[in-house]
């Protein structure tokens, strides 16, 4: 039985990945890019690496020689003291964020590095936006169509909670062309990123809804280019296992430059 609190259909979602393409998924292509390249800059030969995430294939097809489990919310660990652990895309699918951080870190040896990615709070903005106001227009209501996204601020947080040291939070913004709206549809039925709320609406939508929400997703894009565009946000969190030989954040006062003479900009006083 599910529990009243939980947003996240896990039995749907598990059908719905099952059923996508495990070849040709250009967000899970995103987020291993966004994890190969952040590696890259660290520079740091990691001996003992985990990922999770729920699209299994590419993950493995990319790091051969990391343990790589399925993110469900209780994690199923072989092994502990690992000192690169990657949460991959699938975080936005979580009924306990915080929990699953949390776990990530119990299985972690100390100065071990975590990077987690997931899709954001303005993932699909102008799809919630157009589908919404073309709902609202033919039944005077609103139902939970596209899923609700993890914000910047909220991410960041999560991490403090979960204890990690040096905690990070960034994102980068992707728009993505496509032909129409409903090829959008399909490219997310197709890597199995479609509606997986527990308090979904389950019986069919009718043409006209989509008809509706079309029209209005290409009139608000405002161009006169032949496709429309659907932005996908890239939240990476970065965050490491806390060790006593880690660098401490200096205390309120300690600098010795102002931070506008460091970046060579004009400082401005804040009115009262």
């Amino acid at each position: 039985m599910k529990s009243s609190k939980e947003i996240i259909d896990k039995e749907a979602l598990a059908k719905r990945r099952a059923k996508s393409d495990k070849e040709d998924n250009f967000l899970q292509k995103l987020a291993i890019q966004d994890i190969k390249d952040r590696l890259h800059i660290i520079k740091k030969r990691f001996e003992k690496i985990l990922i999770i995430s729920g699209h299994l294939y590419p993950w493995r097809n990319t790091f051969h020689n990391a343990d790589v489990i399925s993110d469900e919310e209780l994690l199923r660990f072989s092994n502990k003291n690992y000192d690169l652990v990657i949460h991959g895309m699938s975080l936005h699918y979580s009924n306990d964020p915080v929990g699953q951080l949390i776990q990530c870190k119990s299985v972690m040896e100390k100065g071990g590095l975590f990077l987690g990615n997931f899709l954001g709070g303005q993932t699909l903005h102008e799809l919630r936006d157009s589908i919404a106001a073309s709902e609202l227009e033919l039944t005077g209501g609103i139902s939970p169509r596209v899923l609700p996204m993890i914000d910047i601020r909220d991410a960041g947080a999560f991490l403090m909670r979960s204890g990690f040291a040096l905690p990070v939070a960034d994102s980068t913004v992707h728009k993505v062309s496509y032909k129409n709206p409903i090829d959008l549809l399909y490219d997310l039925r197709r890597m199995g990123e479609t509606n997986v709320q527990t308090d979904r609406l389950k019986k069919f939508s009718h043409r006209k809804l989509f008809s509706l929400m079309s029209d209005k997703y290409v009139s608000d894009q405002n161009s006169n280019k032949k496709e429309i565009e659907a932005t996908f946000e890239l939240i990476t969190l970065t965050g490491w296992a806390p060790s006593s030989d880690q660098p401490k954040p200096l205390k309120p006062g300690s600098a010795s430059i102002r931070l506008a003479d460091a970046l060579n900009v004009t400082e401005e006083k804040l009115k009262d």
